[in-house]
This record gives structure tokens, C-alpha cells and sequence, in this order.
């Protein structure tokens, strides 16, 4: 026996019980244990009804009454958005789709098939169309403000000075200061290898000459005479051993192991750690920072910039090479395939990597839930959409009926007690001295 048939029976037998009790009372209305059942029959058999009407009410019109009536087929494009919405943003909800996908292991099958057809070209080939579009649907001056109102809401806990301890110890080891080493050393040698650095050395030592001379007494002046007239003291190759002795302290500046460039390497690490506690240095770069995102020009900046990248990135090229987002993304796949293979802490994070991009994918998505979910319910007739919910939330909506007419019943019995016990010899009396 189904609920719908449970809720009728027990309206039927409330009613039945009620006559009974109706005839009763009527030959003996002095009977507190009569007028008692008669009375909590009626209040059950009223909330019976009433709850009756109400659940029927959702579905048609009970007895024909119209007067908000039939809600469902009166309401059909409503419940039909409201199912939609539910199954999309409740039932098929962005968090409960990524909790499922991060328990499946893309990772092993996926590396298999992508090096069976061509390893990082191909991941490459399959990704860039699709960055591409979605770069390509991105608003630069939205990006810029959500951007710049995210620095400016959460740049006041940032604290700039120890990270560029942190960052100097990353450039470290990723030999970024070596390099930099590098390219500073060749400068210099190349700079200290020209004829206009000769030049300077001689000028240099003319003048430490010069101002010998003019503070040494008649004497000294006498011997550097003698000196120079015997060649013992000549300027020009004094500032050709010079230059050489500096193009090979250079050349020492180039051997990474050499004591030199170790000692500079130390040293310079030990300056931006100093640096990086000191509070002075600290004050100036909160400052910095503080007039940077107040400056009004800030985000036209940022929307500069991420305008430019966007054209750059869906932008075709003019060559018969791949265009720049081509490139880039080609760049760090290739540069990353083989750790994604041989690292398995690698292939955790490329793992991951795919549940991100899935699940963005699906976001972008998400609205076809709904959609389908509506096209679905709007096929459904008016009989067919109240079976729908029927079949869904009947035996609640049954239930309520059986509820009202026990819950009506409960309110019949304390309201009967109230008057038999309060109202009429308390209340009624009370009132009746007042008023004589």
C-alpha cells in the first residue's frame, strides 16, 4: 500500500470516527469523555482536510477551486528553473565533480598514450587551440581590476624584505647568480680589453706621477728625471702589464671554483641577506609598495600588460613557426615531460595539473547541466511533470496529510483541555464578575 492510499484511508477513517462521535455527543452532551473525543475528532478531521487541500493544491485544483491552485502546471517554467538550478548548483555541485575526479589516476595511462603519439609535441598540439580560446574570452580590463583590487586587499600582509632573502637563495640554486656572475665578468673583460681602458690606466698613473712631482721636494724631482731619462720608469708599459694583470684577474672571475669568485659569491649573498633585516630597507620597500598600489595609473598598467600578453599569446604567426603561445607552452612541456616520466613526487603534481584543468573545463561547462536538464522537463506535459514530482517527494507530501490530521488532533486536545480547565471556569468567570 502506497503512502497516497495510507493518507486517504486515514482522512476517511478520521471522518468515520467523527460521525460516530457527532451522533454520540449529540445524546450525550454532558459526557466529558465523549465531548472530548469529539472534539479532538473534529480538529483532526479539519486538519486532515485542510492538509489535503494543500498537497492537492500543488498538483490540480481540488473540488475545482482556482484560486492559487494547481501551483506546478500554474508555476511549470519555475519548477522547471528550479529543478534545473538545483541538479547544477546542488546535486551536480563543482566541489562534490572535483572530489570524484581527484580519486581517478590519470597519470600512468595518460603518459603511456602521449608518448606512444609523440610525447610533449603532442600534449602541445592538443593543449594551445584550447588555451587559446580560453585566453582569447578573457576581458583584460576585468582581469586588471580583479587583479589589482586582489593586490591591494591582501598586499598589507605581505612582507617584501625577507622575500628577497628567499629569493636570492632560489636564484642560487637555480645558478641564476652564476650566470648573472657570468655575463658581468664578460662584460668586464670585454670593457677592460679595449684600447679606451689602456688609456684610462695611463692617465691614471700620469696623474699619480704629477701629484708625486708637485709634493716631493727639488730632489725627487731630480731622481724621477733620472729615472725617466734612463727609461727606468715608463708609463706606457706600466699600463700595459696593468691591463693585462686586470684582463687576467677578470679571466679568474670567469672560473666559477676560483677562490675569487667564490669569495665575491659569498659576499654578495651575505649583503642581501644583511639587506634583507634591515628595518630601514624594510620601511622603504613597504613604502614603495604602498605608493605603487595607490598609484591610479596601477591598474591602466596592469590592463596594459595583460592586454599585450593575451594579443601576443592568440595571436597567429606571420612565420611558418608556431605563434608565441605555441611556443611557450611547447617550452615548459618539453622541459617537464621527462621528470613527469622518471619522478613520481613529479607525477603527483602533473597529476593534479590534470584534475585543475578538468575541472575548469567542466566549470566553463557547467551551465549545460542545467540546460539539459531543461530541455528534458519541458518535454514533460502537465501530468507528466506532477508525476515527476510525485514520484520524487509523494510519500513526504503524504505524510503531511497524515501529520495534519495528527497534529490536528493534538491541537484539538490542549485546546479542549484549555477551555474545559481555564477559558471557561477561570477565564470566563472572571471576566463575567468583571463585566456585572
Amino acid at each position: 500500500m502506497n503512502y497516497h492510499k495510507k493518507a486517504n484511508l486515514t482522512l476517511i477513517a478520521v471522518f468515520v470516527l467523527f460521525i460516530g462521535a457527532a451522533v454520540i455527543e449529540h445524546y450525550n452532551s454532558n459526557n466529558f469523555g465523549i465531548r472530548l473525543v469529539y472534539f479532538v475528532l473534529e480538529a483532526a478531521l479539519v486538519g486532515g482536510i485542510a492538509d489535503w487541500f494543500a498537497v492537492t493544491a500543488i498538483f490540480k485544483k481540488p473540488l475545482g477551486w482556482s484560486f492559487h491552485t494547481a501551483l506546478i502546471p500554474r508555476n511549470r517554467e519555475k519548477v522547471i528553473g528550479a529543478v534545473a538550478s538545483m541538479v547544477q548548483s546542488e546535486l551536480l555541485r563543482m566541489d562534490l565533480i572535483r572530489q570524484k575526479i581527484e580519486g581517478v589516476s590519470f597519470i600512468d595511462s595518460l603518459v603511456k598514450y602521449v608518448k606512444k603519439e609523440g610525447g610533449s609535441v603532442y600534449l602541445t598540439n592538443k593543449l594551445t587551440p584550447y588555451l587559446q580560446r580560453y585566453i582569447e574570452r578573457q576581458s583584460p580590463d576585468q582581469l586588471a581590476k580583479r587583479l589589482s583590487q586582489y593586490l591591494r586587499d591582501n598586499a598589507k600582509t605581505w612582507h617584501l624584505a625577507p622575500k628577497i632573502k628567499a629569493a636570492s637563495g632560489w636564484a642560487l640554486n637555480q645558478g641564476y647568480i652564476d650566470q648573472g656572475l657570468n655575463q658581468l665578468a664578460e662584460g668586464l673583460w670585454d670593457k677592460a680589453s679595449q684600447g679606451e681602458t689602456r688609456q684610462v690606466i695611463l692617465r691614471y698613473l700620469e696623474e699619480i706621477k704629477q701629484e708625486k712631482v708637485s709634493n716631493g721636494g727639488s730632489i725627487f724631482r731630480t731622481l724621477i728625471g733620472f729615472v725617466e731619462m734612463s727609461d727606468g720608469l715608463n708609463l706606457d708599459e706600466a699600463a700595459d702589464a696593468l691591463q693585462v694583470e686586470l684582463l687576467l684577474t677578470l679571466r679568474k672571475l670567469k672560473d666559477q671554483n676560483h677562490p675569487l669568485r667564490v669569495t665575491l659569491k659569498d659576499n654578495l649573498m651575505d649583503e642581501i641577506a644583511a639587506l634583507a633585516q634591515d628595518p630601514e630597507f624594510e620601511v622603504q620597500i613597504q613604502r614603495w609598495k604602498d605608493d605603487l598600489l595607490t598609484e591610479p595609473l596601477f591598474e591602466d598598467f596592469l590592463e596594459t600588460v595583460i592586454g599585450a600578453a593575451i594579443k601576443t599569446a592568440t595571436s597567429p604567426s606571420l612565420t611558418s613557426e608556431p605563434n608565441a603561445l605555441h611556443q611557450m607552452l611547447h617550452f615548459y612541456l618539453e622541459k617537464y615531460w621527462i621528470n613527469l616520466q622518471e619522478n613520481k613526487a613529479f607525477r603527483e603534481k602533473a597529476n593534479s595539473f590534470i584534475v585543475d584543468t578538468l575541472c575548469r573545463v567542466i566549470k566553463n561547462e557547467h551551465d549545460m547541466i542545467g540546460h539539459m536538464v531543461r530541455e528534458t522537463l519541458a518535454a514533460y506535459t502537465d501530468q507528466d511533470l506532477n508525476q515527476f514530482v510525485q514520484d520524487k517527494a509523494g510519500n513526504d507530501l503524504q505524510w503531511i496529510r497524515i501529520n495534519g490530521s495528527m497534529i490536528g488532533g493534538i491541537v484539538g486536545l490542549i485546546l479542549f483541555l484549555f477551555l474545559e480547565f481555564v477559558y471557561n471556569p477561570i477565564i470566563m468567570r472572571t471576566l463575567m464578575n468583571y463585566i456585572q
